[in-house]
């Protein structure tokens, strides 16, 4: 027999021989699992089918039958959480043994140093730290700044409905967080709303342009971390690394040697820097400020377009949502305080319900620290094992929420969600890892939302899309094209 054919032969046995090994690890401890594809893991329909499915098959097969399953991301086998309360084993109770995120960073990235990127012994003194940054006294202390950013964007919606009713909601919505995030996170003077082609704004277009690849490699790159480190593949290209360490290292020194004051991050991170132990460097002080900023972009500005765009399809919940938004207001001569936002409730269950529809994040991931037993079951998970929890599939479960796939902001309701389990939402994760600029990013949007419907009427029209469709390119929940909606000014509004 040819010498070739031997060894193409035996390098075919011996691979099939280890993909069989590998794709029974979950059967070979009594897990049920999907059935994975050759190569693919159970990722093969992700070519063509929105990421935000990824764990929707596995859930629905198995979520009344177990409380674990297991899949394959290409070889390397995961645990799906299928439980309520296991979930809220892992994120809350047992907190310690899972806090590590799924996360690829390069140590030389400036985000490598970032609290998103930390792990365990490194990231809870640093969350310790930033954790005041972001409570209910400093959002008061910045929330004028944020006022104003919006007052900005509702300007800028009057002038663009000077030239035509149809407007590009996402496009208008992403100048406002833009702005309102790069002044208030970085402590930069973005104007974008006023003119989208400056500089600040063109890096942020490079930053979260539509990647060339699918949602395969940015789960790959997430797993298999010491390859992707082996070859340096960094997450930010070096000239917008460049642009932000640059620009927010010399804005923070700038603040500090001249004892300017802003209402915004950046002098909430400088009073930290000397109040506390902790050697915080301006290089340290960047990156979160990126992270920071690199985190709620995206997230605030699809949040308030999906939310336009649903309350748009529904008039009557709009309305509904317009008395209250009126009736706060003059019940406090028309100022919009802080105050008068938190009284808004409706408001808060319908971007809850626009955050169940359109979670930012599809699926939750954690690494298990150590060797751990599954509360109730015989299940161990191996030290190392990758746990995903399937955020879009447990939002969208009839049997937590009636008819699921309706925008219902009553759902969130003090009552309904009384009934339900506590973690049945999950639009911003849970326990001490969840997203610590929550508190910051609902502000920012309901500021604007409450701008914009106190002023304007949205209904849907022939240039707006019958469904959001969301780009299989991306690793968040983000819109694939703009939303269009037909915009009326209220009488009397100006």
């Amino acid at each position: 027999m040819n010498f070739w054919l031997i060894i193409f032969w035996t390098f075919l046995s011996t691979s099939l021989s280890y993909l069989k090994v590998k794709y029974n690890y979950w059967d070979l401890r009594g897990i049920k699992q999907l059935k994975p594809h050759f190569i693919w893991g159970n990722l093969a329909k992700l070519k063509s089918l929105d990421h935000r499915y990824f764990m929707q098959e596995i859930y629905e097969a198995f979520h009344k039958q177990a409380k674990v399953a297991g899949a394959y991301i290409f070889t390397k086998p995961i645990a799906v959480i299928l439980d309520l309360e296991v979930v809220k084993t892992l994120l809350i109770k047992d907190f310690d043994k899972f806090s590590t995120r799924l996360v690829y960073h390069n140590d030389k990235d400036i985000l490598s140093r970032s609290l998103f990127n930390l792990e365990g012994a490194e990231w809870k003194p640093l969350r310790n730290t930033f954790s005041p940054t972001f409570s209910l006294e400093k959002m008061k202390f910045i929330f004028p700044t944020i006022k104003r950013i919006a007052e900005n964007c509702l300007q800028a919606y009057e002038k663009c409905l000077e030239e035509a009713e149809d407007l590009n909601v996402t496009e208008l919505n992403t100048r406002y967080v833009t702005d309102g995030t790069g002044e208030v996170l970085l402590g930069l003077e973005c104007n974008s709303l006023e003119d989208p082609n400056v500089e600040f704004r063109q890096v942020c277009r490079k930053m979260f342009r539509r990647s060339n690849f699918n949602i395969r490699w940015h789960i790959f790159k997430h797993t298999y971390v010491n390859i992707m480190k082996y070859f340096g593949h960094k997450n930010i290209s070096h000239c917008i690394e460049t642009f932000f360490r640059d620009t927010v290292c010399t804005n923070i020194k700038a603040r500090e040697q001249q004892a300017i004051v802003r209402h915004d991050f950046v002098d909430i991170l400088l009073e930290m820097k000397t109040t506390t132990d902790m050697n915080l460097s301006y290089e340290d002080l960047a990156s979160q400020l990126l992270i920071f900023f690199v985190a709620s972009f995206e997230t605030s500005s699809a949040t308030m377009s999906n939310a336009l765009f649903e309350l748009a399809r529904h008039t009557q919940i709009q309305e509904k949502l317009r008395k209250e938004i009126l009736k706060v207001l003059a019940s406090r001569d028309n100022e919009l305080s802080y105050e008068a936002l938190m009284e808004m409730k409706y408001l808060d269950q319908v971007i809850n319900e626009t955050l169940r529809l359109y979670a930012p994040l599809s699926y939750l991931q954690r690494i298990a620290s150590e060797d751990y037993q599954i509360p109730h079951t015989d299940i161990i998970l191996d030290k190392g094992t990758e746990v995903f929890i399937p955020v879009r599939a447990i939002h969208y479960d009839a049997e937590i929420f009636k008819n699921p796939h309706e925008f219902q902001p009553e759902r969130f309701s003090t009552h309904e969600v009384a009934q339900r389990h506590p973690q049945a939402f999950l639009g911003f994760g849970d326990g001490p890892r969840n997203c610590i600029g929550m508190l910051y990013g609902r502000i920012q949007v309901k500021l604007c939302l409450v701008m914009l419907l106190r002023h304007f009427r949205f209904t849907h029209s022939q240039k707006t899309c019958q469904e959001i469709e969301f780009s299989n390119h991306q690793f968040g929940t983000v819109p694939a094209a703009d939303i269009y909606l037909k915009v009326e000014k209220l009488e009397g509004k100006c």
